[in-house]
């Protein structure tokens, strides 16, 4: 671990390393740059660089000092993300194909490792098989490693699963972690991963890995992960037409029955509703219900319509419409759209209120819609579905096709940030159902929402451009940058240095050897005062 020399405002710094008069020169000065994107940890931005077997954790203090720690990783470094809470890093790396190399100490077998800022967090989960890829739970307790594209062997199984109990240790004796898991196949091979939450199904409480293969749905149950799966087939067996699942939605149902339900939305113009009911020789099994919607639907999500009852939300951009489906019945009711919108998302906790006019500890679901082409964005209010459906969406002022919606949170988890197919980008005020246009110099300018949720950061990929709003006042200031930025990131500054909570903006400069600047992230009308540093990936070389 070093902590770097540094210029302020504006002057680089090199890394001077002195020449050495004797000794071999190390192999890595040969290693070319790193080509892996950094990514952002709670407390580091970390750098991969799988030639060198790293990866380098840049971590700040209060002072805007910046600290770089190679951390060691396998060869052959294939996958690297992040977990949903941003506490650690996961590498999938294959290790040796062949013989190891000539400088290597022993042979290195594939692995799924987990780095972290401290030392203490960091461990090896021993792999019998090179998988390249990778699916997080977002809740931490588990991970999935399948064969995608970058995985090697002469012969694999795609079918082939690798489950990973983050809250056990590696296996052990009798005691195995990863616990392996083949699909049976039907043809198909696995395309998408879906971790749910606690379930209340017929046999207790649990949770399920959802796969989506290519042509089926398959349900592995976590508190049993070697147990054989459960299978929906989608396609009839009567004709050669296949049909592929688009995506999933899950709920619980009401909180004291065990009626979860698994909503399948198809390349099809229905929509597959699988209830999970009890079954004889295990805990459950889907009933399954299908139901015509009029139109490939894009997006589904379970939504609460008028006096609470539960129904499943479809979107048919086709037909610039929504549909209500019963999920006991299959009945489907319509609802007109003023635009042909692509996804639904739920907002009902920073908008449910307004939707009402009332503080309702229970307030009715409320959707955003977006997407579309040029159709804005729309808030659907779900209390007003029944008997009037007409009156049940309102147009904000949004003049652009929306492409992505950001969340805020920290300090205004009422706000969103719209970005749009034009140099315009909205902050979206969910609560107050208002739309603050921004104009850009170009389009394809990013957003990076500060963790306190007090302003975003935008900046121009590979562009020495750099600004913050400020989301109380919504006056955008450009910030001094000399290099061009390749990435963002806001992290905190971690040390135990005052002042409590401090945290650093650190951006990524993609060039020769990298190099980073720092800024106070709370003090922007002083960003005058940063910091700049290079030759990010000398650091813990040994001089040539």
């Amino acid at each position: 671990m070093k902590r770097l020399p540094s210029a302020r405002a504006g002057v680089a710094t090199l890394l001077v390393i002195a020449a050495g008069g004797c000794g071999d020169r190390n192999r890595l000065w040969d290693v070319p740059p790193t080509t892996s994107s950094p990514l952002g940890l709670a407390d580091a931005v970390a750098v991969p660089d799988p030639g060198a077997e790293r990866v380098l954790l840049l971590t700040t203090d209060a002072s805007r000092s910046l600290t770089v720690t190679p951390v060691p990783i396998q060869r052959g470094a294939r996958t690297f993300a992040v977990a949903a809470d941003r506490s650690k890093l996961f590498v999938v790396s294959a290790g040796d194909d062949g013989p190891p190399p000539p400088w290597a100490k022993a042979p290195q077998e594939p692995a799924l490792e987990i780095v972290t800022r401290d030392p203490a967090g960091r461990s090896r989960y021993p792999l019998d098989q090179p998988f390249g890829g990778l699916a997080l739970d977002p809740l931490g307790q588990w991970a999935v490693l399948y064969a995608d594209d970058t995985s090697s062997g002469l012969v694999q199984n795609p079918n082939e699963l690798l489950l990973v109990d983050l809250t056990a240790p590696p296996s052990s004796g009798a005691t195995s972690n990863p616990t392996p898991h083949t699909l049976r196949s039907f043809g198909g091979r696995p395309q998408r991963f879906t971790f749910t939450e606690v379930l209340q199904l017929p046999g207790g409480p649990r949770r399920l890995l959802i796969v989506e293969t290519d042509q089926d749905v398959a349900l592995v149950d976590l508190l049993h992960p070697s147990d054989p799966e459960i299978t929906i087939q989608l396609s009839s067996g009567q004709d050669t037409r296949v049909i592929h699942p688009a995506g999933v939605a899950i709920t619980d149902g009401d909180a004291a029955t065990d009626d979860a339900r698994i909503a399948i939305r198809v390349d099809d113009s229905s929509v597959v509703i699988a209830t999970l009911v009890p079954a004889t020789g295990r805990d459950f099994r889907p009933d399954l219900n299908l139901s015509d919607v009029g139109g490939v639907p894009s997006d589904v999500a379970w939504v609460r319509t008028d006096a609470g009852a539960l129904a499943l939300a479809a979107l048919v951009p086709t037909a610039s419409k929504a549909v209500i489906v019963d999920p006991a019945t299959g009945v489907a009711e319509d609802v007109a759209l003023p635009a042909a919108y692509q996804r639904l998302s739920m907002v009902t906790a920073e908008a449910g209120a307004a939707a009402t006019g009332t503080a309702s500890a229970a307030p009715v679901d409320v959707a955003l819609l977006w997407g579309g082409a040029n159709g804005g964005v729309a808030f659907w209010e779900l209390g007003r579905v029944a008997g009037q459906p007409y009156r049940s969406v309102e147009t904000v002022g949004v003049t652009s096709g929306v492409t992505s919606v950001v969340d805020v949170n920290g300090l205004h988890p009422e706000l969103k940030i719209l970005g749009t197919n034009a140099a315009t980008l909205f902050l979206l005020d969910l609560a107050a159902r208002t739309s603050a246009p921004f104009t850009t110099s170009a389009p394809g300018v990013r957003f990076l929402p500060a963790t306190r949720g007090d302003r975003a950061w935008a900046f121009m990929p590979d562009r020495a451009q750099l600004a913050s709003i400020d989301l109380a006042t919504l006056h955008p200031q450009a910030l001094p940058i000399e290099r061009a930025v390749s990435s963002l990131f806001d992290i905190a500054a971690a040390d135990g240095s005052p002042p409590a909570g401090a945290r650093s903006l650190v951006a990524v400069h993609q060039v020769g050897t990298w190099g980073a600047t720092v800024y106070d992230a709370a003090a922007v009308a002083a960003a005058e005062d940063h910091t700049n540093y290079a030759g990010l990936l000398t650091e813990g070389i040994d001089a040539p």
